[in-house]
């Protein structure tokens, strides 16, 4: 009788969001006990006299077999391979990962360093809100709006649509990627992700992970001129650059620089509204650049870790508007 209501449980479960099963987790122990994975492998080993044999599994919880259960009926395979799952990380996690990398429309859920707002919109009920799909320059700031979905492996797409038909100037316009950074970037006050130290905000300290291949974000000129790339964030101690011999030092210097490169298939752009697209493949370390759904090329190779999709100028003086889609 227990197994049926238990099944029961995570059948109904599976019509709630991931957040509504944290919050029965959370409030109700049957629902959130981890132990209820050990107890249903007790009760079958009582049941069958045949097994002796004891299997480790992960300690879980039921909303966690709800999440899980409905994670595998949803997703793809590849999206799984774009979601691996880290060490004993909450399956009730991973599903809303899911839905806001996949299902869920993309969004400038991070504003960083004064330079954006979102657009206000009217709704039915004649009070307004935010659209998070769009931004606009706030004008003699510089800052950085964040998707801040966490792309961890696979591969992923956006679109970013400049001005909207607007005839503002789309000058200055930079979108790319990023590394992954804490909720505090949004009270940080003057954000260029290209030349500020922005280490204190990562989520990890991506240049002693992955070494010469680290790349903390790349972007591309929206004219079309060149990329940006600044491969390190961090700025390297004193004691540091001593140790190190004088080509060393001028390479981990260099490192600290946004440095503008050429990339085969770069065009200028003189429209002032038109879209780009992306698609970054981590398996393959890529980021490929389309212009209004045209395919331009490669940009970047040899990507490693994890990123999020990031829209910035490069001066204070620009003015535009930038949505993000699939």
């Amino acid at each position: 009788m227990e197994t049926f209501t238990d099944d029961t449980v995570v059948a109904l479960a599976s019509f709630l969001s991931p957040h509504d099963m944290l919050c029965l987790a959370l409030t109700c122990k049957k629902f959130g006990d981890k132990n209820y994975g050990d107890r249903k492998r007790s009760a079958a080993r009582e049941e069958s006299s045949t097994r002796n044999v004891r299997q480790r599994t992960e300690a879980i919880s039921l909303m966690g077999v709800a999440a899980r259960t409905v994670l595998h009926a949803k997703w793809t395979d590849e999206e799984r391979n774009a979601l691996p799952r880290r060490g004993d990380e909450s399956w009730i996690g991973i599903y809303q990962e899911f839905l806001k990398l996949f299902r869920l429309p993309l969004q400038f859920d991070k504003l960083a360093g004064g330079g954006f707002r979102h657009i206000i919109i009217s709704n039915s009920t004649h009070s307004v809100e935010e659209d998070k799909t769009r931004v606009c320059s706030k004008g003699y700031h510089i800052g950085a709006a964040i998707c801040s979905n966490i792309m961890r492996a696979g591969k992923h797409t956006v679109s970013f649509q400049v001005n909207d038909d607007d005839p503002a100037s789309n000058y200055g316009i930079l979108c790319g990627i990023m590394r992954p950074t804490t909720n505090d970037i949004t009270r940080f006050g003057h954000c260029f992700i290209l030349s500020h130290d922005l280490s204190s905000f990562s989520l990890k300290d991506y240049g002693r992970l992955h070494g010469d291949k680290n790349v903390d974000c790349c972007l591309l000129n929206t004219r079309g001129v060149c990329g940006h790339i600044r491969k390190r964030w961090k700025e390297w101690e004193e004691s540091e650059l001593m140790a190190m011999d004088e080509e060393q030092r001028e390479q981990a210097v260099r490192q600290n620089r946004c440095i503008p490169f050429d990339w085969e298939g770069k065009e200028e752009t003189q429209e002032t509204s038109f879209k780009i697209g992306m698609v970054l493949d981590l398996d393959e370390g890529t980021l490929d650049v389309y212009k209004n759904d045209r395919r331009l090329g490669t940009m970047m190779s040899g990507l490693i870790g994890e990123y999020c999709w990031v829209v910035t100028f490069e001066s204070t003086s620009v003015e535009g508007l930038v949505s993000i889609g699939r």
